[in-house]
């Protein structure tokens, strides 16, 4: 069989197809009695969850990961702790990009400044939650507009990876004034293991070393490092140590050590949890494309200490 540039894209768009349907899935069950609004806006899709209150309350944007769904099971518990969530997609929907390609982060801005304009919300008080693949357009975000006073980043990253578009491989994920970022990819030959087992129908692939064997680039991954040290929102990091997707322990470590050398006014901290996975409010399925990591008790405790975390770090920040 010869394989042409042409044939090749469409099997990774396959894949990538099964990949991001096992991803959405992950977050994306909502649950019984939980209400939310579906926001008709020209410029982002988006469901508003409201808290139990006739007050203004303070606001998060809630960027979910690489699977391009709503992440709602996050908008409801945080809704339930008191805040307005606008839980937004960047892809992959009617109006958007098809690919997690050169999304412009000029798009969660203008989210910011519809919940600035939502009678429901305090004014000047709005906080990012990031999950995974997320939090990159977080820390984007709020270093391309000061207002953003607080950032949750779970399961993070700590550079722009390039997008798993179908469109190929070797994309940045994020622009800015129509720009591409500067971005750093995965190894040709990791890529193509990680290729041939989702074709093949393997479940609970490991993807971690994946990304982890091409953090010692150093050139490449200076170039495409998160300018954390340059935003002015206060920065809470959650981990799971025995995440299989990706590195999100050690990237976080990243993005610490370069705030530790820096002369910034906010304050960051890192909780690193225990045999905690990628996602601890999931444990991994049999049937599941990706494991997700982590023990049954280690995620159990990872997710409930993440709620007290959260409430506590957005209730003292966005004031």
């Amino acid at each position: 069989m010869i394989v042409t540039k042409h044939s090749f894209k469409l099997v990774w768009k396959y894949a990538v197809c099964l990949v991001l349907f096992s991803i959405q899935a992950s977050g994306s069950e909502l649950i019984t009695g939980m209400q939310y609004e579906q926001v008709n806006s020209e410029e982002f899709v988006g469901r508003l969850w409201l808290p139990d209150t006739s007050n203004k309350a303070p606001a998060i944007l809630l960027i979910g990961g690489s699977g391009g769904g709503f992440e709602n099971k996050d908008a409801q518990w945080l809704s339930s702790a008191g805040f307005v969530v606008l839980n937004i997609r960047y892809f992959g929907a009617k109006g958007l990009p098809p690919d997690l390609v050169n999304i412009p982060i000029e798009y969660f801005n203008s989210a910011i400044v519809w919940l600035n304009n939502n009678q429901h919300v305090m004014k000047g008080c709005i906080g990012l939650f990031g999950h995974s693949k997320g939090t990159e357009a977080a820390i984007l975000t709020a270093y391309y507009n000061p207002s953003v006073k607080a950032i949750v980043a779970r399961s993070p990253s700590s550079i722009v990876w390039a997008g798993p578009g179908w469109s190929g491989l070797n994309e940045s994920s994020w622009s800015w004034n129509n720009n591409p970022l500067d971005f750093h990819s995965v190894g040709l030959i990791d890529g193509a293991i990680w290729l041939s087992r989702v074709l093949r129908g393997k479940k609970l692939i490991e993807t971690r070393d994946m990304f982890d064997n091409v953090l010692g680039d150093e050139e490449s991954v200076n170039k495409a490092m998160l300018p954390v040290e340059h935003m002015n929102a206060h920065l809470l990091l959650l981990s799971g140590k025995d995440d299989k997707q990706w590195p999100s322990t050690k990237m976080a470590d990243m993005l610490v050590s370069i705030l530790d050398k820096s002369n910034i006014d906010f304050s960051y901290d890192h909780f690193a949890f225990d045999n905690a996975g990628h996602r601890p409010a999931r444990l991994s399925k049999p049937d599941d494309t990706f494991a997700n990591g982590g023990t049954v008790r280690g995620n159990a405790e990872a997710h409930k200490r993440t709620k007290v975390l959260v409430k506590e770090f957005f209730d003292k920040n966005l004031q």
